[in-house]
This record gives C-alpha cells, structure tokens and sequence, in this order.
C-alpha cells in the first residue's frame, strides 16, 4: 500500500510539474512573459532542466530583466553543452549586459560553430574585443540620476517642454485600474510633465499630463514636440481590434497620434496616416523645422527587427516612409532618433558592436546626408539598454535613459554635462563614440604620491607610489589594481602608470614586464582571459602615452598566484579579493632578454 502511495505521488507531481509547463508554453505563446516566468521558476523548483531554465531566461531577456536572465542562463551552462543553439546567442548577449565579455566571447563562438551561416557569431564575438579595448580608454563622464524624476518603476525619454520636462512612466496613477502590462508585469505607461527648478536635476512632483485625450487606459507615449510646443505626437496601444481582426493577428500594434494645443487643451487628435494594424509605428521624432517626423517600424521591407524612417511634411499630411538606409539601420533594432542643434542624429540600436543591450549612437549630418552611425562612448552608454537622449545644450549636456546597474527602477533618467567634466583633454562631442581617445597635458612626477627612491636591478630608480610597491632584494614590483570582473584602468592608478611613463622616457634602457592575475573566483578558462585582458589593457595604456610597445610583455597568470588567504572557496572580504585584483609590472634593463618566469 506504500509503495502505490509513493507511486501516487510521483504520477501527481509529474502530472502537476507538466500542467505547469504546458500553462507556462501558453503564456509565453501568448507575449504573457511575467505570468509565464512565474510558472516556469515554480517548474525549476520541481524539476530543475535545461529546457526549463532556457525558457526562464528567455522570459526574463524579453522583460529586459538581465540579472535574473543570466542566473537562469548560467544554469543551462552548467548543466553541460545545449543542443539549442540560439541559447548560446541570447546566453552571450545576456553576458554582455552583465559585463562578462570574456564569457560572452566563449558563448558566441559556440553559437558561430553550431550556426556558421549566421554571421551574428562572430560579430558580436569581435564586438567584446571592441568594447574590452574601448574601456582602456575611458574617461571620467558623470552621469547623475535624476532623483526628483526616478521612482521605483520605469521612467524615460525625457523631453524639453516649457519650464520643465515630458517623460514616460509606468508609476501607479490610479487611471489604469487594477490592469497591468502582461509583458512585463509592470502598471501601463503614462506621460508625466515636471516642472524645471533652479538646476538641471531638480524638479517638481512630477504628475500626469491632465488630458483624458493624450493619456488613454493603456501604454501612452513616447512623445516630441514642435518648436514652439503647440503641437504633440506620441505613440500609444489603443487595442482598437475587434472580432475575426483580434483573433487572427493576435497582437495590437503602436501607433503615431498628434494632437494640437489650444487655449491651454490638447484637441483635435489625428491617427498617423501610416499606422498599421499589421505592424508598429513608434517613437516619434519631429526635427526643428517641422519638415520631417522620424519614427520606428518593423513595417516590411526593412534590414532588421525595426528600422528608422522619416516623412517630408507635405501640405496637410507627410510623403511616403523613406528608410534611412544602412548608415543607420542593422540586422538588429533601431529606435527613439533625435537630433541636436548642429543636426547631429542619434538613436538607440542593438545592432551595433556596443556595450550589451541598446546603445546610444550618432551619425554625423554633413551637409544634409547622415553618414555611418557609431555607438556613443562609456559611461554614455552602459552594458544595460541605453536610449531617450535629449539635449539641452548642442551635443554637451543633457537627459538620456538607461537600465544600468545601480539605480531607482526598471529604467531611471540620468543628466549629463561635458562641459563641467574635469577632463584632461577638449571634448569633440560630435566624435565621442567608441575609439575616441583623449590626448591628456602631461602632469609632473611631482604630483605622485612618493617615497625614498628604490634601488632597481640596472641601479637606475623610479618613485613609487605608496602602499603600491612591493620591494624585494633584488627588483621592484608595482601594482595597480582592478575591480571585481573588469579590465579598464582605475583612476587611482592612473596616476601610477603615469610615473612608469615618465620613467621609461627618461630612461630608454628600461623594459617592462607586465604580470595580470585575478582573484580565485570564477572558473580557470574565464579568469586567464581576464588577467590577459588587465595585462593587455596595461599596455595599451602606456601605449597611449608613448611608450612603445615593443618595450613591454603582457603575460596573464588567471588566477594561479594568490597573494593571500583567499584560495578557491575561502570567504574573504572585497578589500581582500582585490589584492589579488592586480598587474604587477618590474623593469629589466633592455640588454636583458625578456623572458616570462613560471613563478
């Protein structure tokens, strides 16, 4: 009798553990992907496969909750290779977004083996390696949050209007009910309208837009302005399909509404003459003159998911969709254009070798034509979704949106302005994208943090930096050292590196062996790259300042040299972990042969 008990059992749970997965299928059939996440986490709780956690991930890179996108992919990883081989694209991409590019790198040359026709593999493959070496070059942007603007639900595309600012939030205002986005889980999207204080980041509450006409039961927004602010166009769900419509295309599409103001009332609103029920017409953009309106569409005919178009104004209504071509659309998905003052166009793609998720990018107008686009430069862009930039001042300072790590809500507004930015070098703003490099004004050896001079195997000596060399018998050893799972060059050593610099100048009998380690988390392979990967941006920037490379030897070490305690499965604190975080770099005179010891 016990044994058909358990047997009971067993057929109950798999029966139940099926339901579940055959309802999560249905939901994620459906766009339902929080409902659908939901059942599948109580799947994996139960039996805990490959194929659910895919599905899991899948749910949450949809909802653009990367996080909990990469726990749920790791997990297919573990769990040994996946016959699916559009996990490892997504599994990749995900890695990006979490700045594990030597990871992503391994999971998009899987995707490459298994799909060698897709050229995807090995685009996104080489965009890590543009990224990794972007960041040696980074400089110090601030990107403030918009404390007065964010909550703790989504809140972006902010726009200049009057004394104040237009943005889309999913806040809860109380005019959609009890109804929530089935997509995301979130509460449907309102336009809200807060007005400008004394500064660029202060606001008042901000509040809904007090029109029944402009903010409707569902999504409601993005939106832009004409130049003098009578005029709106937004895009919004309306779910306007009935009967055989509904059920044979299954999905509502966005659609472009204009409404114009009078006497302090928004009236008169007019559909887009080229909305569709069959695809989306979104993120509307007017440029200054009022002569064309850009906007997104996944309309057919395009080069990817969705590209960007513009009509000329003609009389009443607009010219036909022209697509902008392939200096700005990609196999992937273009949105949210805007232009600044000196006709500059920017817009949000993932179809670029950018930072992970979607990336701000520019191309340049000369002369009317807009040449090829190129992704906006660190901390501009983020390894989240970047995207909703505005400008207040032409090209230097303004609001964009972002998912990156650290702040209020789903999405949140940040500030930006070049102009304050202490930076060692003028900024070309128009050619702040990835690859550009600041050319700083040498400092004097006097502003390092010195000690006595040490005595150096070729009795030559160098100032080091205090608490940063390691002094033995017979060389020197100076370290700088990284943050958990990165390779660009921290501030603090900056000031190092500079000091081997001019060292090395004044000395050109010197060489210079540069040793990468990382800390023992993580797995062997991942770790070697990433100490090769701290080595070689070492290099590069001393490269940057002059010093020719052939003086130099990168070599990563992974984790086989642990200066501490803090061996594989040891807890230790951060500050512990990050001396091992290290390039450890010693001159040799250059009539000594460069050789990597084993150590």
């Amino acid at each position: 009798m016990k044994k058909i008990l358990i047997i009971a059992i067993a057929g109950f749970i798999a029966t139940f553990s099926s339901a579940q997965t055959e309802k999560a299928d249905t939901l994620f059939a459906k766009w339902d992907y929080f409902k659908a996440a939901q059942c599948y986490a109580k799947e994996a709780e139960k039996k805990p496969t490959q194929d659910v956690y895919y599905k899991l991930g899948q749910c949450y890179q949809k909802m653009d909750r990367f996080k909990e996108a990469l726990s749920a992919y790791d997990k297919v990883n573990a769990a040994g290779a996946y016959s699916n081989a559009t996990f490892y694209l997504n599994y990749g991409l995900i890695l990006k977004t979490g700045e594990r590019y030597a990871d992503a790198k391994v999971a998009f040359t899987t995707y490459n083996n298994m799909m060698p026709s897709d050229p995807r593999g090995k685009f996104y493959k080489s965009s890590c390696d543009t990224v990794i070496a972007d960041h040696t070059t980074d400089l110090y942007i601030k990107i403030t949050p918009v404390l007065s603007l964010n909550s703790n639900a989504s809140d972006f595309c902010p726009v200049i209007y009057k004394d104040g600012v237009v943005f889309i939030s999913s806040r809860k205002t109380g005019s959609h009910d009890s109804r929530t986005y089935a997509w995301n889980g979130e509460d449907y999207l309102d336009i809200f309208y807060a007005k400008k204080r004394i500064n660029d980041t202060g606001f008042e509450k901000p509040e809904p837009m007090e029109s029944s006409l402009i903010n409707t039961k569902y999504h409601n927004g993005p939106v832009c302005f004409s130049k003098n602010f009578d005029t709106i166009y937004f895009d919004r769900v309306s779910k306007e399909l009935r009967g055989r419509e509904k059920k044979t295309l299954n999905i509502e599409t966005i659609k472009i509404y204009s409404a114009v103001n009078k006497n302090g009332q928004w009236v008169d609103l007019k559909p887009f003459q080229y909305n569709n029920d069959t695809f989306s017409v979104a993120t509307p953009y007017l440029s200054k003159d009022g002569s064309r309106l850009y906007f997104s569409s996944n309309m057919p005919g395009g080069y990817g998911g969705n590209d960007l178009y513009y009509c000329v104004k003609q009389g009443s209504g607009w010219g036909k969709p022209v697509n902008m071509g392939p200096n700005i659309n990609t196999f992937g998905n273009e949105k949210f254009p805007t232009m600044d003052d000196s006709g500059s166009f920017y817009f949000s793609s993932d179809g670029y070798k950018g930072y992970g998720g979607m990336d701000i990018c520019v191309s340049k107008n000369t002369n009317g034509t807009f040449g090829p686009a190129s992704v906006m430069k660190a901390p501009i862009n983020s390894a989240g979704n970047d995207y909703g930039i505005t400008f207040t001042k032409p090209g230097k300072a303004g609001y964009l949106s972002s998912n990156r790590t650290g702040g209020t809500g789903d999405e949140d507004i940040y500030y930006f302005d070049l102009n304050k930015d202490n930076l060692p070098c003028p900024l070309v703003v128009s050619d702040y994208v990835i690859g550009y490099k600041c050319t700083p004004q040498p400092k004097p050896i006097a502003a390092l943090d010195s000690v006595k001079p040490l005595t150096l195997v070729d009795n030559s000596t160098i100032q080091p930096v205090k608490k940063k060399s390691i002094a033995t018998v017979d060389k020197t050893v100076m370290l700088i050292h990284f943050d958990l799972d990165k390779s660009n060059i921290r501030t603090d050593d900056a000031e190092i590196l500079n000091g081997i610099v001019a060292k090395m100048r004044m000395n050109t009998a010197l060489n210079l062996v540069v040793d990468g380690y990382c800390d023992s988390r993580g797995t062997v392979p991942y770790n070697q790259v990433l100490s090769d990967l701290r080595s070689a941006a070492t290099v590069n920037y001393l490269v940057s300042k002059g010093i020719d490379k052939k003086r130099m030897l990168p070599k990563g070490y992974g984790k086989t040299h642990i200066m501490n305690k803090c061996t594989d499965g040891v807890q230790c604190t951060d500050y512990e972990f990050e001396q091992d975080r290290r390039v450890e770099m010693k001159f040799i005179p250059l009539k000594k042969d460069i050789v990597v010891s084993d150590k």
